[in-house]
């Protein structure tokens, strides 16, 4: 008797298992709708803008060519045409791996010399964040390349200071590596991914155990660090102290595949580019075809906490294929791709905390 209790109860959590991992690939998503805050227009038609930043002055920069053979950042200034064009780089090194499949990026601001600064993660021989100068012209002067031994798959960063700053590594396996490799990983549900500290001469672990973390961003005090867990479809908030060490203060679970995070200096709101169908994500020779639907979320922050979520951008692929980044500038927003498209919407609405709930038109509202 007991024995066959023993079968049940066994059969039963293995079943609750496939049933978890079906919904965690969201195999019974068949249908997604079509939301967008106004007229949108593509602004970038190839190479992809896998990661985007404001760097000031109305200017969004777009990390191109993760999965291409040359690495650029473009960018787009929103007070004038509404067309990408490339940034040029001056006093370059002479490597034949320089900028290769460029990923995450963020910029920093020296408080004392009121000058700007770009780091980017470049999937080189040897992975490494290169570091350069933004002029005031726009032009991007090379400054230097920060390796690491301990560096893998790094995705993204965020600079909190002079050649300081965090990073997620995403896999164990890197990116070079064939694709299966990296699929069976993430598929295994193996916690391999980790968050370290770059010191200006060091890297060390501050957070692990993480399902392929993914975009990383700090709050306008600086005092919290937001992190994209992409496998657990979790957004996390660590307290920095002032060693630089992590303190997890809370978790969500979003439903779905969180990319890259934007932060709005002026709110503390977090944009967000999300993968809406988790199993449409495996790339295996391309069988599943290239059409990946996508998502952008806004998350309303009040002191650093989440106070509500906003679905402002939403469709199958058609449009935008695999969004993985967006934000917010001058009344637009920026949604950026991994490795096709970037495009512009119109912003012709916004909730506030003071909208009524008939002002709040398209979209879909959780209030946490």
């Amino acid at each position: 008797m007991f024995g066959s209790a023993a079968k049940l109860v066994f059969l039963g959590f293995i079943l609750k298992q496939i049933l978890d991992y079906r919904d965690w690939l969201d195999f019974d998503r068949e249908i997604i709708f079509s939301v967008a805050p106004g007229k949108c227009r593509i602004v970038l038609h190839e190479g992809g803008s896998e990661d985007l930043t404001h760097i000031g002055n109305g200017v969004v920069v777009f990390s191109t060519g993760l999965e291409a053979s040359e690495g650029l950042i473009k960018a787009v200034d929103l007070n004038k045409s509404l067309e990408a064009f490339t940034l040029n780089i001056t006093n370059a090194p002479a490597r034949n791996d320089f900028m290769s499949k460029p990923h995450g990026l963020s910029t920093w601001r020296d408080p004392n010399t009121g000058k700007r600064y770009l780091y980017v993660i470049s999937h080189a021989t040897e992975e490494s964040i290169e570091a350069f100068e933004i002029e005031d012209d726009l032009n991007l002067r090379y400054l230097k390349t920060f390796t690491d031994s301990s560096f893998r798959f790094v995705n993204d960063l965020v600079v909190v200071g002079k050649d300081k700053f965090y990073t997620s590594q995403f896999a164990y396996c890197s990116i070079h590596d064939e694709s299966y490799k990296i699929n069976l990983e993430w598929l295994s549900h193996w916690k391999s991914g980790k968050v370290f500290y770059f010191d200006g001469h060091r890297a060390r672990v501050v957070a692990s155990n993480l399902r392929q973390p993914n975009g990383i961003n700090v709050s306008p005090d600086g005092k919290v660090l937001y992190l994209a867990e992409w496998g657990a479809k979790t957004l996390r908030a660590y307290r920095r102290e002032t060693s630089n060490n992590l303190v997890e203060l809370w978790s969500t679970y979003l439903g779905t595949g969180i990319d890259n995070i934007e932060v709005q200096q002026d709110t503390g709101d977090l944009w967000i580019g999300s993968h809406p169908v988790m199993w449409k994500t495996i790339s295996l020779i391309n069988i599943f075809g290239e059409k990946l639907p996508g998502q952008a979320l806004r998350i309303k922050m009040t002191d650093n906490a989440i106070s509500e979520i906003e679905e402002v951008y939403s469709e199958d692929g058609n449009m935008l294929s695999g969004t993985s980044s967006a934000t917010y500038v001058n009344g637009k927003l920026v949604i950026g791709t991994v490795s096709k498209k970037a495009a512009i919407c119109d912003m012709d609405y916004l909730s506030d905390n003071g909208d009524s709930e008939s002002d709040k038109l398209p979209g879909t509202y959780i209030n946490i």
